[in-house]
């Protein structure tokens, strides 16, 4: 503490001993000790404040900042809503409020408190950054929009409202006058801002993560991994940046160098499961079961891993009845679900020489478990069940396999060879023909069609 500072403390605790009432000395000697974070002193003015008045809202919006700078914030917020409930014209008591709940994880006060300051502040652009970026539900989709435009506008060179605009223009989601959800997402106008971004800061990487997403949605693949290159420059992008250049390199049929990408991915914790999956997926076609087996296993611990957290956050959201994040944790639970599903079937496929084994079997069983819609994974079970003479099981799961994906002209196949023998004709030309349909060249299917009754039934 420098001489002036002291000197300042003490012409204030004089001020305060001769007259214990005087808001002002209270007040500027209360922030003062709070800067210094000496905080018993704080305790001690503000305890004897309150003793002979309490009709100051300044001394319990000291009290809510005493308590907020000390994490304890349910007291924070009984002394915030007694300065409110004194003075409902103070812009600053707002403010605090609404940071006190973002830390009790009351998002409807939050909400509230945050209007209010607007109320007050109408220039006051973090307050419009701070709504917009609370209002998740695609019912306050035009609401969150303009909060948002009015933020950058305030804020000129912050970049944050900018990205935040950016990602809820891609994202979209709209609800319509039936209550439905309607994804309505302005490509054009978010690569304005992210572009504009990226201008006011070309190290920004959440960015270019971004816009490279719209790029590859727009089919331009080379400014897309562009973007991803930059990215990948920036260990706080990185890993997604590698597993994103993995795709692009295997689309382009370039194993070799989608391999080092997804290695580069599986050395961060929230991309490790996608890069063992996707190179598991490489061996697997290559023929390399060994290796392939190994990364699926590596895969499902961490999927695993991954489902939990999913799990806790879903269920955290219900409770704070956020209804719209739940929704969205359970979209990307169900994502990895389905990936571990399609794992646990590639084991199967790396020991398929020893699927009659019950440990064999059970990767199969535990993909249909994770993935019940896997067309793949169906056909194999009624396979399975074929090979038993369980002919009825076996046509249920053909019968879901080409629910789930019509196109999957194995199950057709078989469905129609099921039908075929049972006389059921018509069934039976219909599953070949779709068949031929789906793969003209299919011999099979030909020589099946070309054994049913010449002139069918009805």
């Amino acid at each position: 503490m420098d001489g002036l500072t002291a000197e300042a403390l003490r012409h204030l605790e004089k001020a305060l001993a001769c007259d214990p009432n005087h808001i002002p000395s209270l007040i500027a000697l209360s922030n003062t000790y709070l800067k210094q974070r000496e905080f018993t002193k704080v305790r001690g003015l503000l305890e004897e404040a309150l003793t002979s008045r309490q009709d100051q809202g300044e001394v319990f919006f000291l009290k809510a900042k005493l308590h907020h700078l000390q994490d304890d914030n349910e007291d924070a917020s009984k002394a915030i809503e007694q300065a409110i409930k004194l003075d409902d014209g103070q812009s600053k008591y707002y403010k605090l409020a609404s940071e006190i709940a973002k830390k009790r994880k009351q998002s409807h006060e939050r909400q509230f408190f945050l209007e209010r300051l607007i109320d007050l502040e109408p220039l006051d652009g973090e307050a419009h950054y701070e709504l917009g970026k609370l209002l998740h539900h695609p019912d306050d989709f035009d609401r969150t929009k303009l909060l948002l435009e009015i933020s950058i506008d305030l804020l000129p060179q912050d970049t944050q409202p900018l990205y935040s605009l950016a990602q809820h223009l891609y994202a979209g989601e709209k609800s319509l006058p039936d209550g439905t959800v309607s994804i309505q997402s302005d490509s054009d106008y978010a690569k304005r801002l992210l572009t504009k971004l990226l201008s006011l800061d070309p190290s920004e990487s959440k960015a270019k993560l971004l816009l490279a997403k719209i790029e590859l949605k727009g089919d331009s693949m080379q400014a897309a991994e562009s973007l991803y290159n930059e990215a990948f420059k920036d260990g706080a992008t990185k890993g997604e940046a590698a597993f994103r250049l993995g795709l692009i390199w295997e689309e382009r049929g370039n194993k070799k160098k989608s391999m080092r990408f997804y290695r580069a991915a599986m050395k961060f914790e929230d991309w490790q499961a996608f890069g063992e999956f996707r190179l598991g997926l490489l061996f697997l076609e290559d023929g390399k079961f060994r290796n392939a087996e190994e990364h699926f296993r590596h895969s499902l611990t961490a999927f695993e891993t991954k489902a939990s957290a999913l799990m806790k956050s879903k269920e955290l959201h219900l409770e704070e009845l956020h209804f719209h994040e739940s929704r969205k944790e359970l979209e990307a639970l169900q994502l990895v679900r389905k990936c571990a599903g399609e794992a646990s079937f590639g084991i199967y496929k790396c020991n398929y020489d020893s699927r009659f084994d019950e440990k064999v079997r059970k990767h199969l069983e535990m993909a249909l478990k994770l993935y019940p819609h896997y067309s793949e994974a169906n056909h194999e079970q009624g396979l399975l069940f074929l090979a038993s003479e369980d002919f009825e099981n076996a046509n249920k799961r053909f019968v879901k396999s080409v629910e789930n994906d019509w196109n999957h002209w194995p199950s057709h196949l078989e469905l129609g060879k099921i039908a075929k023998d049972s006389e059921e004709w018509q069934k039976a030309e219909m599953h070949f023909k779709i068949v031929l349909d789906l793969d003209p060249k299919n011999k099979t299917a030909s020589r099946f069609l070309a054994e049913l009754p010449q002139t069918l039934p009805g």
